[in-house]
């Protein structure tokens, strides 16, 4: 019969943990309720397995997510911030995440809020999630804020893996591809290519590969160096703040990557926005904080714009948006629609949504369009060379 570990709330001040002989979760779950106690955590309990190490990694901005959302069931239920803490740590799949979560108890031990013990942790907690840990304790609600911050992350997490969904099976099929041709051109088709010296006449297609073969296989490390070259110049200019500005710029310009941009960013942003807003954080540091989600810096830039033209010039949010270069109409229309009906806050949730299906839709479509495309391509230039080998032997067996 398994054995399971468990954390239950006992009385209104109290913690109990414990392991617990039963058949299923289901049923550690009943008895405990028969005990009076309303469980915070039950869990099997395995064995460990000799002879196998365990490394931890390094700790993901899903681990911080989870601590965040542990963290405020257990203080909805009651619970001390210090023993919330330490369940919390306990609870904790990244063993990496332990040490720093009792750091964090041992800071508000010592006279701390918990917003300025996570404050010494800016690798782990950013200023965004500090700010909204503030707001929280300052409302008396640090629970609601915390659970709110791990929706929120819990749905950029997503938007981030819609993304890379979308573009993972083309960029595979696309360096595969690349990779084929190469190899095909520089190590295997010069030995074959040698087969049709003595031939006096070939068919154009035929000529034609023998040129980019040979080619190829002669200058491939000297065709290599402008790629090479480039790389490390695009490199360079991402490393300084100007040059990435400007490649972030050059991004919002290409056609069919400008809307991934935007709507990924928009929806953090707006989401972010919509959050900070209505935990009572003033426009203008909300703002500020809300930029800090932008992955490009020319949209960052561009914020940072329209915050200063409110904090300074008492502009409207919507006036702020309209007047940059790169948010879209939509964005500018329903700000505008919730500054003037006093609902600001959830027509901004709203816009995230949007966006947030329009990056789903957007990337199943580029995804059904360009998997074809590509798959044609590649089988295009493998049919080229197939046929360009092929056509002198049907020639010599035309003419025999």
């Amino acid at each position: 019969m398994p054995i399971y570990t468990y954390t239950a709330k006992q009385g209104p001040d109290r913690v109990v943990e414990g392991d617990m002989e039963a058949d299923s979760e289901a049923a550690v779950l009943a008895r405990l309720d028969g005990m009076g106690c309303s469980p915070l955590r039950v869990r099997e309990k395995r064995a460990a397995r000799s002879g196998r190490l365990h490394w931890p990694g390094r700790i993901r901005p899903r681990d911080i997510t989870l601590f965040a959302r542990q963290l405020a069931g257990l203080l909805r239920a009651g619970v001390p911030m210090l023993r919330a803490l330490t369940v919390a740590g306990d609870q904790a799949e990244n063993a990496r995440l332990r040490p720093s979560i009792r750091a964090l108890a041992a800071a508000i031990r010592d006279g701390k809020s918990f917003s300025e013990a996570c404050a010494g942790f800016p690798s782990l907690f950013p200023p965004l999630f500090v700010s909204m840990a503030r707001a929280g304790e300052s409302a008396g609600a640090l629970d609601h804020v915390l659970a709110r911050l791990a929706d929120e992350r819990e749905k950029d997490e997503d938007t981030r893996r819609t993304v890379r969904t979308a573009l993972a099976y083309p960029t595979l099929i696309l360096l595969v591809g690349v990779a084929t041709v190469f190899v095909l051109l520089v190590f295997f088709l010069p030995r074959i290519t040698s087969l049709f010296d003595g031939f006096h006449s070939l068919p154009l297609p035929t000529r034609l590969l023998i040129a980019i073969t040979d080619f190829a296989s002669a200058y491939w490390a000297w065709a290599l160096a402008p790629v090479a070259l480039a790389g490390a110049i695009l490199a360079r200019l991402a490393a300084l703040e100007k040059g990435r500005l400007f490649l972030d710029r050059l991004r919002l310009r290409i056609p069919g990557i400008r809307r991934f941009i935007l709507e990924a960013d928009l929806t953090r942003c707006a989401r972010t926005l919509a959050m900070l807003l209505e935990a009572g954080i003033p426009v203008g540091q909300a703002l500020l904080l809300a930029g800090e989600t932008l992955t490009n810096t020319a949209l960052r830039e561009e914020l940072d714009r329209v915050r200063v033209g409110i904090t300074q010039q008492g502009r409207t949010l919507a006036d702020g948006l309209g007047s940059t270069r790169f948010f879209p109409a939509l964005a500018v229309s329903m700000t505008g629609v919730g500054e003037e009906s006093g609902r600001l806050e959830e027509t901004l949730r709203e816009l995230a949504d949007y966006y947030e299906k329009e990056i789903a839709v957007r990337g199943k479509r580029v995804a059904a369009l360009l998997e074809p495309a590509l798959i044609l391509a590649v089988g295009g230039i493998v049919g080229f060379i197939v046929a360009a080998m092929l056509l002198p032997i049907f020639e010599i067996g035309t003419g025999l």
